[in-house]
């Protein structure tokens, strides 16, 4: 890693900012961020938001949502200047996600 390299600061530790560059190092580091987040099934895809009206599934969703915005925060916050603008107007962390790989 160079002296040059951007870093971000999570709750988890350090990880570089995503470049142009860098994607599949990024991706593994950012995946570990997600995964100790309890965010990574959420940004995958996997864990959609609870269904249900009742005080348990409401908690739940609650829950989902903090996660969620862990996620997109996370996503924003290790990216780059310059790639920003690919994903600033984006608030579901699964397009946030596939927009990231390409």
């Amino acid at each position: 890693m160079s002296a040059t390299t951007e870093m971000c600061k999570t709750d988890h530790g350090f990880i570089p900012k995503r470049t142009h560059d860098d994607y599949p190092t990024w991706r593994k580091k950012v995946r570990c961020v997600l995964l100790t987040m309890r965010a990574f099934n959420i940004v995958t895809g996997d864990k959609l938001l609870p269904e249900g009206n009742g005080p348990a599934a409401r908690t739940l969703q609650k829950e989902w949502h903090q996660r969620a915005n862990d996620a997109i925060a996370q996503n924003h916050l290790g990216c780059t200047d310059d790639l920003l603008p690919w994903i600033n107007d984006l608030d579901d962390p699964v397009e946030i996600r596939e927009t990231r790989q390409n």
